[in-house]
Order: structure tokens, then C-alpha cells, then sequence
């Protein structure tokens, strides 16, 4: 719509009122300047119901949409509260339409009531865990899910967000008392899981490839055993690797290829060859500058010989050319100058992973340091970047569970 508005192609604009606008006052009298600049009509179809029409004087519409900004506001917070004690669905119950009234679900009701008496016999978080992972495979819902399925005091007939109001149009699955006899024995359990899933998910920090059908692999997270791994799935030779045992060999792989790399010869190659390019962009832009001042002079000199196509004129188009060989050139030598300034941030990685070995950042010295990552059924292979600077590297690991040789 602004950007019909924008277009000159609006001529009145009809809304309920200004609630239906706006998100707050800002965009409303950010709106209020874009339609008096285009000369755009406001009409709202509401006055009747006390809200006043809209006007030009800036100062009244600020106020006007301040409270509008209020009462949008309160729309949406009725609107949320609304929806929370007469959510459209809800796992395990049956909403009737014309009596708003919610049912258990026939065919979920069981498996609801044993999911609630299950979590009243637990208090550790692999008991936690144990309990999600056979519920997941039954209610097929993730872990995230049905946590928030045991915090939901709609599955007790309650709204507790201010104070504790019973729904009266809802069929309770456990009493008041259970759900917060739940709540107090699992609310940190709950909130442990949850943030352990969160570190797995997280961990994800590697992009490494299969060595037969070249496809990514597939990360996943074994809840259950708090394990990420990668996997290919695919009709060939079955590719697995758990995420730690992976993290250890590229962990060992950086340390070869950074006790390796002679990065002061890297930087000083680099220095050299960037100061030899930039001496050749430099020269051909002063040449382009020395062009554009003899075709501006051209131009400047015959101004009265030009008439409304002047942009066709021949000296005009030499000079947009020359324009953009310029910025091209400009372009380049700030590509080189990024690449000289990733070629420091290696050379500085090193020195301190050398340094403080302990806190490197793998996840950093990957993307440095490794292209490409194949893995196979029993081997993996590593396109390593910089090797015309590691020096007598080997090339064959043997990796033994936390040795490599």
C-alpha cells in the first residue's frame, strides 16, 4: 500500500478506524506525513462508534494516535488472552463450536492421562528424558512440545496468568493441585532440558560433506543420550559420525595444519603481492582520471551545442564509461585489500592459538583453515586451504579415540 501510495496511484485510502493501521504512534505519524505528501484522502468507516475522522492538523492526529497506539494495545492483549482460554485447537481436546465447550479427545485421552501420571513419578532430567522419548514416538510432537504441553495449566481447567481463574468450558485432565505439584518438582528439571537441547542444537557449527553422494549430512541430536551427530541416509554405504568424536579430529587436523603454516611468510607474500596491485590499479586509475578531465573539457567547451538528448552524445556516454572502469577498478582493489586483511586475521589466529591454545575458537579456525570436510564410513577427508605455506605436513592420521597418529 505505501508503495502504491509512493506511486502517485492512491487517491482515498478507507480503514475501520486507526487501529487497524498502525502497530504504534511512530508509524502512524510517519504514515500521517507520507499521505499528506501525496495528497492521499484518509476515511474511517468507524465515526459513528466515538472515533473522530481523520484530519490534517499534525498535532491533533499525534494525540489522536497516542491513544490509538493505547487501545491497539489493549486489542491485542484481549486478543492473546482470548486466545489462550479458547485456543482454535489444542492436543487433546475436541472444541465444540456451538457451546465453546472443550472435550478430551477419545483418541488422545489415554495417552494424555499416562504422559501427566508419568511425570508425577519423576525428578531427575534423564528420568526427563526417558519419558520424552517414548512420548515423542507416540504423540509424534517434539521434546519442546510436550514441555510446553506439561506447563499448560489449560490442560487443568485453569488460566493462571493473573491470579488463578477456572475454565468453567474446559474438561480437566489433572486437578489444580497435580499440575503444581508437577510444576514445583520439574519447573528447574524443565528448564535444564530445554537448555541442553538448546547447547546441542547450538553445536551445530560444521557443514561436513558425504563422501559418497557429496550431499551435506544431516545433523540430528539423540535427546535421550544429550548427543549430536551427522549422518547420510542415503542408498550407499551408511555414513555416521557423533559431533564429538568429529569436533576431536578437526580439532587435531587445525592443530597439524597451524603448527605447520609458516603464516609470516603467507603475510609477507601477501604484503608484496598486494602493493604490486594496488601500484597497477592505481596507474590505471590516474590514466581514467587524466581521460575524464580531457572529455569534461570537451563537454564544458561545446555547452552550447547541446540540446535535450544530450545524453546521447558520444563525450557523454566516453565519460560514463570511463565512470565505471573507475568504480570497477575501485571495487577490485578494495576485494584485494579484504583478502590481504583475512590473509592478517589468519597470521593473528595462529599467533594466538599459539598462544592460548586452550581458548581457541574451533569453529573460526575451521572456516579458515578447511574448504571441504568428506566424510566416509571409516575415513575422512580434508581440503585444507593455505598449503603452499604448511610446511612438511603429513598428509595420513590414524585416528584412535582421542590420539591421532
Amino acid at each position: 500500500m505505501i508503495s502504491l501510495i509512493k506511486q502517485g496511484k492512491v487517491h482515498t485510502l478507507y480503514a475501520f478506524d486507526r487501529t487497524r493501521l498502525f502497530r504504534d504512534s511512530y508509524e502512524a505519524q510517519e504514515f500521517h506525513d507520507l499521505r499528506t505528501k501525496h495528497d492521499v484522502h484518509l476515511v474511517y468507516t468507524s465515526v459513528g462508534n466515538g472515533h473522530i475522522q481523520a484530519t490534517e492538523d499534525v498535532f491533533l492526529e499525534g494525540l489522536l494516535n497516542i491513544f490509538s497506539d493505547i487501545e491497539g494495545k489493549n486489542i491485542a492483549r484481549r486478543t492473546k488472552e482470548a486466545i489462550r482460554r479458547y485456543p482454535q485447537k489444542k492436543f487433546g481436546y475436541e472444541k465444540i463450536k456451538e457451546t465453546k465447550q472443550y472435550r478430551h479427545d477419545s483418541n488422545k485421552k489415554e495417552v494424555l492421562n499416562q504422559f501427566f501420571s508419568e511425570l508425577l513419578k519423576i525428578s531427575t532430567i534423564d528420568e526427563l528424558a526417558e519419558i520424552l522419548n517414548r512420548f515423542r514416538k507416540i504423540v509424534k510432537r517434539p521434546d519442546e512440545k510436550l514441555i510446553e504441553l506439561a506447563r499448560d495449566p489449560f490442560y487443568a481447567a485453569y488460566d493462571l496468568t493473573k491470579g488463578e481463574n477456572k475454565l468453567h468450558h474446559v474438561e480437566a485432565y489433572l486437578d489444580l493441585s497435580t499440575f503444581n505439584r508437577i510444576q514445583e518438582t520439574l519447573g528447574s528439571v524443565f528448564e535444564f532440558y530445554l537448555e541442553r537441547i538448546g547447547k546441542l542444537e547450538a553445536q551445530n557449527a560444521f557443514t561436513p560433506i558425504c563422501g559418497y553422494c557429496r550431499k551435506p549430512l544431516h545433523y540430528r541430536i539423540d535427546e535421550m543420550n544429550n548427543t549430536g551427530f551427522y549422518s547420510c541416509s542415503r542408498k550407499h554405504a551408511k555414513v555416521y559420525i557423533p559431533f564429538a568424536d568429529l569436533a576431536k579430529v578437526i580439532q587435531m587436523v587445525l592443530n597439524e595444519v597451524i603448527h605447520h603454516l609458516d603464516s609470516k611468510k603467507l603475510l609477507n607474500e601477501s604484503l608484496i603481492r598486494f602493493r604490486e596491485i594496488r601500484k597497477e590499479i592505481e596507474a590505471e586509475m590516474d590514466t581514467i582520471e587524466t581521460q575524464l578531465k580531457a572529455v569534461m573539457e570537451k563537454i564544458i567547451l561545446n555547452m552550447d551545442e547541446y540540446f535535450e538528448g544530450w545524453k546521447e552524445d558520444p563525450q557523454y556516454a566516453k565519460m560514463t564509461k570511463l565512470k565505471n572502469e573507475k568504480a570497477f577498478l575501485l571495487e577490485e582493489l578494495t576485494e584485494k585489500e579484504h583478502l590481504l586483511k583475512e590473509n592478517k586475521m589468519i597470521a593473528t589466529s595462529v599467533e594466538d592459538y599459539l598462544l592460548h591454545q586452550s581458548d581457541a575458537n574451533p569453529a573460526l579456525l575451521y572456516t579458515l583453515f578447511i574448504n571441504k570436510l568428506y566424510v566416509y564410513q571409516n575415513q575422512i577427508d580434508f581440503e585444507v586451504m593455505m598449503v603452499d605455506y604448511l610446511n612438511d605436513i603429513q598428509t595420513d592420521f590414524t585416528y584412535k579415540g582421542d590420539e591421532i597418529a
